[in-house]
């Protein structure tokens, strides 16, 4: 992989981390399409643009962040507390059913980390999830709006669905999102409620593959690639993130079924 095939990656990871079409899918498809295999770790570099979005979200929902540690990290340290502050703190509930969600992928993440990790190299298969994923947004179409809280439940069911999304081609965003509308959370709640939960569990996996990494060494270009995927995953990352919440408040989002379609076909048709 050369810089400018860094450059386009993680353009693409920026622009399809936020939407609903599949960043690791469209990566997969990406490196297949340009042959960049060169790096000879593409899961270390998957990691590195991931690592830029993340920067990006933390950018937009600071304030959300920054709120909600202030609310949950000290009362940490009063577990005799816990149960009155989870029915009466909003916030630290809120923060409780996120860290609920993450459970299930980090535990399915651990347990088939080798089985995920061969997903990358097939194309096709990532085409035919990128069907599941269609079909999960088209169906958001027929969804009732409604505004219901995200209780215990509701928090553990979009943890699953975030969990089904460790597999390339089956969008995160779009998954956990579709879950919550299907529970009748309101849009704008359920993009912040998976995007910010999120953010642990990128850490977590950047500093579990890069700790490998370390361990077998990167050269001086190498290095280069990844500082390219990370700014340029991020810059992109954020624009496509701002763009999308407005998409959500304008009720748009079953409209990325089609663009998923037609991915999923090509791909099937190319590989």
């Amino acid at each position: 992989m050369n810089v400018y095939s860094a450059a386009i990656l993680a353009v693409i990871q920026g622009l399809t981390e936020f939407l609903p079409v599949s960043s690791s899918g469209h990566l997969v498809l990406g490196e297949a399409l340009l042959g960049s295999n060169a790096f000879g770790n593409s899961i270390a570099f998957e990691l590195v643009v991931h690592l830029g979005t993340f920067l990006a979200v933390v950018v937009i929902f600071w304030g959300d962040i920054i709120a909600l540690s202030r609310v949950f990290f000290p009362r940490l340290l009063k577990p005799s507390q816990w149960q009155t502050e989870y029915t009466q703190n909003s916030e630290f509930r809120l923060t409780v059913l996120m860290v609920l969600a993450m459970l299930p992928a980090g535990f399915i993440g651990l347990l088939l980390r080798d089985q995920i990790s061969d997903l990358f190299s097939n194309p096709s298969k990532v085409s035919m999830a990128l069907l599941v994923t269609g079909s999960m947004l088209f169906a958001t179409k027929f969804f009732k709006k409604s505004d219901q809280p995200i209780n215990f439940k509701r928090a553990l069911l979009i943890g699953f669905a975030q969990a089904l999304a460790l597999v390339p081609g089956i969008s995160r965003s779009g998954s956990t999102i579709t879950m919550a509308l299907a529970l009748g959370v309101k849009q704008e709640q359920a993009a912040r409620f998976s995007f910010i939960m999120v953010l642990p569990l990128i850490v977590a996996a950047t500093v579990l593959e890069f700790n490998d990494l370390l361990k077998v060494g990167i050269s001086f270009d190498e290095s280069v690639i990844l500082i390219v995927g990370l700014v340029v995953s991020f810059i992109v990352g954020y624009v496509s993130l701002k763009w999308l919440l407005q998409l959500l408040k304008q009720g748009r989002f079953h409209y990325f079924a089609w663009y998923c379609f037609s991915i999923a076909g090509l791909g099937l048709i190319y590989f």
